[in-house]
């Protein structure tokens, strides 16, 4: 099945939140990493269609 728009901005949303996340860091704190992977997963699971929950909003969404 092809995914929705909804989908499609989850994906977008989470990969910006990523991308914005690891802009200029040369090194990372223990929490830093945490956070990067709680992002992934966020993208993760925008990826499989289950992106769009509210309670999994991403920094920087309103």
């Amino acid at each position: 099945m092809p995914p929705t728009l909804l989908d499609r901005r989850s994906v977008e949303a989470a990969n910006e939140a990523i991308r914005r996340f690891v802009a200029g860091r040369r090194t990372w704190s223990r929490a830093e990493l945490a956070e990067l992977d709680r992002l992934r997963t966020v993208w993760q699971a925008a990826r499989q269609g289950q992106g769009h929950d509210p309670a999994r909003r991403l920094p920087g969404e309103d």
